[in-house]
C-alpha cells in the first residue's frame, strides 16, 4: 500500500464523524473497519480503536481509548475481577471488575502471569511465586489460568461495547467487520501467546456481542507496538529531528508484571515508517508489581502479627492500604516527595507500636530510604536488562550504535525509574525519550499498527527452533538409553538427535518457513492406525546443543497428524515381524512471520496438505484447547489458534 509522498498527516475530528457518512451497506466494504485493541495489561488494562473510514493516512492522533471505565473518566481500567452469584463468598449478581471491585470481596489480580508460569529468564522476580495465595498469581480452584483471563476480558467486551455504541451507534457497529489486535509480552512463550489467544476467543463467545463473520483477532508485541506509537509521532511530517534513518532504538516497555527490551534500527521514514529488530530482544517478569511484593514484605517484617493478622479486606489488592501505596510507588522521585522524610500510608493496626506507625491517625511511616530498597532490585534489574543489549550489540557488530531509549509502559510513569534511567544513559551517551503518556502508547500503537499495516519488517529469533531425528546407532556417540530398534528393517537406531532449523538471532521476517521431513510407519490390516503426532524443540542456549538429552532443550508443542486421507497404495509396502506396513513421507511446516502473530503448522504429504493438523503447546489445558476448537457457535472472531 502506497500512502504517497509527503502523506496527507491531518487527522478527522473523530472517528464517528469519519464514519458518519457511510451506510450500513459501504461499511461492510472491504476499506471499512473497525480497528480494536486490547492491552491486557498485568495490573491494568486498555481498550484502543479506529476506523479505517476516510482518506487521510491515521496517525496517532485519530487513535480513541475507552475512557469510560467504571468508577471514573481514566483510559485504564484495574485488571481485578471479582465473582458474584455466591462464588468466593460474593453474595453480588454477575462479575465485577476494575474500580467495581471493592476492598470487602473477594478478588483475583495479576491473572495474566498465569499465562505463562513456566517460562522463565535471569531477569526475573525470584519472589514472584510466593505471591500465590494473596489475591494475586492466584485463581479460583475451578477456573484455569485461561478461563480467568477469558472472564476478566468478558467483561471488559461489554464495557468497550457499550462505549462503542454510545460513539457510533448500534447498527453502524453492528455491521462494520472488526480487528482485534492484543497486545502480548515480547518475552511470552509460544504456549502464553495460545492461551492468549484461546482466552480472547472465549471471551468472544462468552460476551455474546454481535460480531460478523469476518472479524479477526491478532497478537502484537508490546515493544512493537509501542515503536509504531512513539515513532510515527515523533516522526509526523517525515520529521528526522528526534529520531534519523540508519539510527538505532531502543524500546524499553516496563509494566507492571513485565520488562521488555527491545532494539530497532530505523530503515525508512517516507513515504511509509520502516524498522527492524537489531538484536535479540530481552527481558523478564521483573514489573513494578515486585515493589508491590516488597512493600508487602517490609509491612511483615516492620509490624508482624498486627500487619499479618488483619482481616483481608484491610491489605487485599483492593484495600486502601494497596491503593494508597499505588499512589505513593507513583510519585515517589517526583520533586515535592523529596522534600518530604517520609510518606504516610493509611492503616489501622489496633495492635501496632512500633515507631513507624501513628496509632492515633492510623497511618504507617514509609521513610525514602526504605522506599529505593524496594523500588532498587528491580531497578536494578532493569539496568543489567538496558545493558545487556548494549552487550549484545558490541559483540555481534564490535560497536554500539544504540543512541536512543524510549521508555513506555504503565512503569515508565515513574520519575523515579526515568531518573535512574537518565542518569545510566547520559554516561553512555543515549538520550531517554519518553511519550506524554506511556501507559497508553501500547494500547494506542497496536491500534495503529493495524490500521497501517505497520510492524517491523524482519525479526531475531530469540530461541532455537528444531526437531529430533534418528540416525544408526554409534556407542562412540549415543548414549546407551537412546537407542531402539525400527519396525521398519529391524536395524539399531539412536533417537534424540537435534536439528535446529532456525536459531537464535536469525532473521525473521513474514515468509520465514521452517521445514522438517520425517517418515511415519502405519500398518495396513488396522485402519485406525492413521493417527500420528511429531514434537517441535526450543532452546534458549546461546549455544544450541547436538541431542535432546543435553541441557537447555524442551519441547515447545506436539503436532497430531491424521493420514486417514491419504492413499497408502502410493507408498511402499513392507512385512516386518508378520505384518505390513506402509512408510509414508511427510512434511511439517511451521510459518513463524504469519502476521497475526503467532506460529502456523500446515502438514503435507506429497503435494496433498494433511486435512487436520492440530498443535498444543507443551504445558496447555486440554479443555481449554478443545473450548477453543470449536466452531463459529456466538460469533466468536476467527484466531490463529484455529
Amino acid at each position: 500500500m502506497s500512502f504517497g509522498n509527503p502523506p496527507p498527516y491531518t487527522p478527522v475530528a473523530s472517528a464517528a464523524t469519519a464514519m458518519a457518512g457511510l451506510s450500513v451497506n459501504e461499511q461492510n466494504a472491504e476499506l471499512h473497519k473497525l480497528i480494536i485493541s486490547v492491552d491486557f495489561g498485568t495490573t491494568s488494562t486498555g481498550v484502543g480503536w479506529v476506523s479505517t473510514a476516510g482518506d487521510h493516512v491515521k496517525t496517532l492522533a485519530d487513535i480513541n481509548c475507552v475512557d469510560t471505565w467504571p468508577g471514573g473518566d481514566a483510559e485504564m481500567i484495574a485488571s481485578r475481577i471479582a465473582y458474584g452469584d455466591g462464588l468466593e463468598g460474593n453474595k453480588f449478581k454477575g462479575n465485577l471488575i476494575g474500580n467495581d471491585v471493592d476492598s470487602s470481596m473477594r478478588s483475583f489480580a495479576w491473572m495474566k502471569l498465569l499465562l505463562d508460569p513456566a517460562s522463565a529468564t535471569k531477569y526475573d522476580d525470584p519472589d514472584l511465586a510466593q505471591s500465590e495465595g494473596s489475591g494475586v498469581l492466584t485463581k479460583p480452584i475451578y477456573k484455569t489460568p485461561v478461563q480467568i483471563c477469558a472472564d476478566f476480558l468478558t467483561e471488559i467486551a461489554g464495557l468497550a461495547h457499550e462505549h462503542l455504541v454510545g460513539r457510533l451507534g448500534p447498527e453502524l457497529l453492528a455491521a462494520t467487520p472488526m480487528e482485534f489486535w492484543f497486545t502480548v509480552p515480547a518475552v511470552w512463550s509460544e504456549k502464553a501467546k495460545a492461551d492468549t489467544l484461546l482466552a480472547a476467543r472465549k471471551a468472544a463467545k462468552q460476551s455474546q456481542l454481535p460480531c460478523l463473520a469476518g472479524s479477526q483477532v491478532f497478537l502484537i508485541r508490546e515493544p512493537e507496538a509501542a515503536a509504531v506509537a512513539t515513532l510515527t509521532d515523533i516522526t509526523r511530517g517525515n520529521s528526522q529531528q528526534q529520531i534519523k534513518i540508519g539510527e538505532s532504538i531502543m524500546v524499553v516497555d516496563c509494566g507492571g508484571g513485565t520488562v521488555d527490551i527491545t532494539t530497532y534500527v530505523i530503515d525508512a521514514i517516507s513515504p511509509k515508517l520502516a524498522f527492524k529488530e537489531l538484536l535479540v530482544g530481552a527481558g523478564g517478569k521483573c514489573g513494578s508489581t515486585y515493589i508491590d511484593r516488597q512493600f508487602i514484605k517490609w509491612m511483615e517484617r516492620t509490624f508482624g502479627d498486627a500487619y499479618t493478622g488483619l482481616p483481608w479486606h484491610m491489605r487485599g489488592p483492593s484495600s486502601r492500604l494497596m491503593q494508597e501505596f499505588e499512589t505513593v510507588k507513583r510519585n515517589f522521585g517526583k520533586a515535592n516527595t523529596k522534600r518530604k522524610p517520609y510518606q504516610r500510608i493509611s492503616c489501622f493496626m489496633a495492635e501496632a507500636t512500633e515507631s513507624m506507625y501513628y496509632q492515633d491517625d492510623g497511618f504507617v511511616k514509609i521513610y525514602q530510604s526504605d522506599l529505593e530498597a524496594m523500588f532498587e532490585p528491580v531497578v536494578s534489574k532493569i539496568v543489567d536488562l538496558l545493558q545487556s543489549q548494549l552487550d549484545a550489540e558490541q559483540r555481534q557488530a564490535g560497536h554500539v550504535t544504540i543512541k536512543t531509549m524510549l521508555l513506555v509502559g504503565g512503569f515508565g510513569d515513574s520519575e523515579y525509574l526515568k531518573t535512574i534511567l537518565r542518569q545510566w544513559g547520559i554516561e553512555r551517551n543515549i538520550r531517554l525519550f519518553t511519550p506524554p503518556k506511556p501507559q497508553t502508547a501500547i494500547v494506542k500503537g497496536a491500534a495503529l499498527s493495524g490500521v497501517l499495516n505497520l510492524q517491523p519488517t524482519s525479526r531475531r529469533s530469540r530461541m532455537h527452533y528444531g526437531w529430533t531425528y534418528s540416525v544408526p546407532f554409534d556407542k562412540m556417540v549415543h548414549h546407551n538409553d537412546d537407542r531402539f530398534i525400527s519396525r521398519w528393517d529391524g536395524s539399531l537406531l539412536a533417537r534424540g538427535n537435534m536439528s535446529w532449523e532456525l536459531e537464535k538471532g536469525d532473521l525473521v521476517d513474514e515468509d520465514t518457513v521452517i521445514k522438517f521431513g520425517f517418515v511415519q510407519m502405519l500398518y495396513d490390516e488396522d485402519a485406525s492406525d492413521a493417527y500420528a503426532a511429531t514434537d517441535l524443540y526450543c532452546c534458549m542456549n546461546d549455544d544450541a546443543p547436538m541431542f535432546m538429552r543435553s541441557g537447555g532443550v524442551f519441547k515447545l508443542a506436539t503436532i497430531q497428524l491424521d493420514f486417514s486421507g491419504i492413499d497408502r497404495n502410493a507408498f511402499k509396502r513392507k512385512t516386518f515381524s508378520g505384518r505390513r506396513m506402509r512408510q509414508i513421507s511427510c512434511k511439517v511446516n511451521v510459518r513463524f512471520g504469519h502476521r497475526r502473530g503467532v506460529l502456523v503448522f500446515t502438514a503435507s504429504v506429497g503435494s496433498k496438505e494433511i486435512g487436520t493438523t492440530e498443535v498444543t503447546f507443551d504445558g496447555q489445558s486440554t479443555a481449554d484447547v478443545a473450548d477453543g476448537m470449536v466452531g463459529e457457535a456466538g460469533g466468536a472472531p476467527g484466531c490463529a489458534a484455529q
